[in-house]
């Protein structure tokens, strides 16, 4: 007769305490252990059989719009939309994405991501000295996996999704600069949009 243990946790703790040791796994086939998620439940023969967290079976939430504070809002606003971009650039689908986020922030329009108008820092120095809170930051999300883009006369490399925000943004400043990273912050093209 075999023996189990259970063991309730959120599926997101259960795997955090097996990546820090908390939980032992044992060669012991009869050691099971059950999570228990929002969306299920899920019982492995042993804590080594876990399945790395995109296996688990539970569907990815999606974020839930955010509404930047109209406060903050108004110190992060955007210029208004135009017909287009310059430097000119050569994938369309990505200039189409960055005109209607540039729209959205306009707006005001929910954005997806909790961080989408945060105050972006400049850490990096890349980008003119300015006091805090300049400078704010969106996320631009294209999700054609395209590993470079030609803008202007220059083809940068687009930094592979680490998560579902990717690696691009766009970074306003003083609500009405824009600079398009596409590879999370090591290049900043300067845009300037035609009306």
């Amino acid at each position: 007769m075999l023996k189990k243990r259970t063991i309730w946790l959120n599926a997101a703790a259960a795997l955090i305490l097996l990546a820090a040791g908390t939980v032992s796994a044992q060669s012991d086939k009869s050691q099971s252990a059950a999570i228990s998620g929002l969306a299920g439940s899920y019982v492995f023969d042993t804590l080594t059989d876990l399945p790395a967290p995109a296996d688990v079976g539970v569907p990815a939430a999606q974020p839930a719009p955010v509404q930047v504070p109209a406060a903050e809002r108004s110190s992060a606003g955007a210029p208004a939309p135009g017909t287009s971009l310059t430097p000119v650039i050569q994938d369309q689908n990505r200039a189409d994405k960055i005109m209607e986020l540039i729209a959205k922030i306009h707006n005001g329009d929910p954005l997806p991501y909790s961080h989408d108008g945060i105050v972006f820092t400049n850490r990096e120095g890349v980008l003119p000295q300015a006091p805090k809170g300049y400078y704010h930051e969106y996320t631009l999300v294209i999700g054609d996996g395209a590993s470079s883009v030609v803008i202007g006369d220059t083809t940068y490399p687009v930094a592979p999704a680490l998560s579902a925000r990717g690696a691009e943004r766009i970074i306003i400043g003083g609500g009405q600069l824009i600079y398009y990273t596409p590879d999370h912050y090591s290049h900043f093209i300067q845009l300037q949009i035609v009306y």
